[in-house]
């Protein structure tokens, strides 16, 4: 099973300029610096998507009062171990 993949892109020059220097920085290549920067990109895109989600159904009326019997239960449960 291949684990990579080649692709060709256009890039502006200062910007594979800052790229190459990052890389030599950091003793590291082209593709590692990129590959890098795409992960934490790809991290931020869904902590935004969970956030916005999270924002979403913090506002959701039935969404809290689901959370809210199960915290009852949660309760009821930790009561029945204490006994």
């Amino acid at each position: 099973m291949k684990t990579t993949t080649t692709f060709t892109s256009t890039i502006s020059p200062e910007l594979i300029q800052w790229i190459d220097s990052v890389a030599k920085a950091g003793k590291r290549t082209r593709r590692a610096v990129l590959e890098e920067a795409v992960r934490n990109y790809k991290r931020e895109m869904t902590r935004a998507y969970l956030r916005k989600g999270f924002e979403r159904i913090a506002n959701d009326s039935n969404i809290i009062e689901m959370a809210e019997w199960g915290m009852q239960d949660y309760a009821k449960m930790l009561d029945s171990f204490d006994a």
